[in-house]
């Protein structure tokens, strides 16, 4: 939990699906104060898949018009860089900002160079898990820790403020804890 003192970024991503080509549709960031520091809708080079349009509802007419990955490429990495990155999924969101380089055949090895924690795992640990992959959904882990949703789920600001909020609740409920421990060995000792 040391971590969670320093400068964090929280990210979040909308995609076109779950597959090998999938790209980003909408990415997010904001600071662990709630600052929203990077928000754009993304033009992607393939269809969105119909499962993806009824989580987050993006569909390719609504973003046509969006700029295209290396349009908002630099103003990203500017945010992300020299920071710790905290994703929910933190596996499943960098495998897409890979996937969505390699279209755009841009480099990437900056994102490589990106520390990267994951709040699915910190929640698991918090809460235990919930489904079949031995993790916990955003959705339940905001719930496990109280967090109100600000915004509407499956949009990437929303999602990304929501795991701030989460992140926060844990880092201060361990905290909690930890005063209490030493509160009990203090008397215990005395």
């Amino acid at each position: 939990m040391a971590w969670l003192g320093t400068d964090l970024c929280f990210i979040d991503l909308e995609t076109t699906g779950l597959g090998p080509t999938a790209q980003i549709v909408e990415v997010a960031a904001a600071d662990q104060f709630r600052n929203v520091l990077f928000h754009t809708t993304v033009k992607p080079t393939v269809p969105i898949d119909p499962g993806a349009i009824n989580i987050h509802g993006y569909t390719e007419a609504m973003l046509a018009d969006s700029p295209t990955w290396p349009d908002v490429i630099d103003q990203f990495k500017q945010v992300v860089t020299g920071r710790m990155v905290v994703i929910f999924n933190a596996d499943y969101d960098s495998r897409i900002i890979q996937q969505t380089c390699d279209a755009f055949n841009l480099s990437t090895e900056w994102w490589d160079e990106i520390d990267t924690r994951c709040a699915m795992y910190l929640a698991t640990d918090a809460f235990g898990a919930t489904n079949r992959y031995g993790t916990i959904s955003l959705d339940n882990a905001t719930l496990e820790a109280g967090v109100e949703w600000t915004g509407n789920a499956h949009t990437a600001i929303a999602d990304t403020l929501a795991t701030v909020d989460l992140v926060n609740a844990i880092g201060n409920s361990y905290s909690e804890l930890c005063r209490q421990l030493e509160e009990l060995e203090a008397t215990t000792q005395a």
